[in-house]
């Protein structure tokens, strides 16, 4: 049975979780994320497919097509997920994370077209972008939109209803 005691530490560590998690809005993030990623992979996927079925090759197609979704995810991301003002410095950590990501995943579609065919390629990348967009959350959230020491609290926490982008 529990105590008056351990009452108030969990209500007390509810509320402290709460705020934390209000405050830095990693449930909020995590959902938009997941909204404009979706959107991503569909763009991706629908740009590499008709490249492909058009002839290009599958590594171009899929740069082109990884292109086309990251300039949606950049401007996504960065506005609404971690609700910060755009600027060239997170362009360029963006590109800096955004090149080595594609590269890899280039590489694994590639291989996978190479030995199972286009269609295995069709087939399988919606799971290596999904792979690839795991590692680009920690990045944008980390990284890319990260709040610094002389940023305004609330800048890209999530935790200001102004965009900040």
């Amino acid at each position: 049975m529990p105590t008056d005691g351990h009452r108030f530490r969990m209500h007390s560590l509810r509320a402290f979780l709460a705020r934390r998690l209000k405050h830095h809005g990693i449930g909020r993030q995590l959902a938009f994320y997941f909204v404009v990623g979706i959107t991503q992979l569909v763009v991706d996927w629908l740009c590499f497919v008709l490249l492909t079925a058009g002839g290009m090759p599958v590594a171009p197609a899929n740069v082109i097509a990884r292109v086309c979704a990251a300039v949606l995810g950049f401007t996504a991301n960065g506005t609404v997920t971690f609700k910060s003002r755009l600027r060239p410095a997170q362009l360029a950590r963006f590109v800096a994370a955004w090149v080595p990501l594609t590269v890899a995943n280039t590489i694994v579609i590639w291989a996978l077209g190479a030995v199972g065919g286009l269609h295995l390629a069709w087939l399988i990348k919606p799971l290596i972008d999904a792979l690839t967009a795991a590692a680009g959350f920690l990045a944008a959230r980390h990284w890319i939109f990260r709040v610094g020491p002389n940023k305004p609290k609330g800048a890209a926490d999530g935790s200001s209803s102004a965009k900040n982008v």
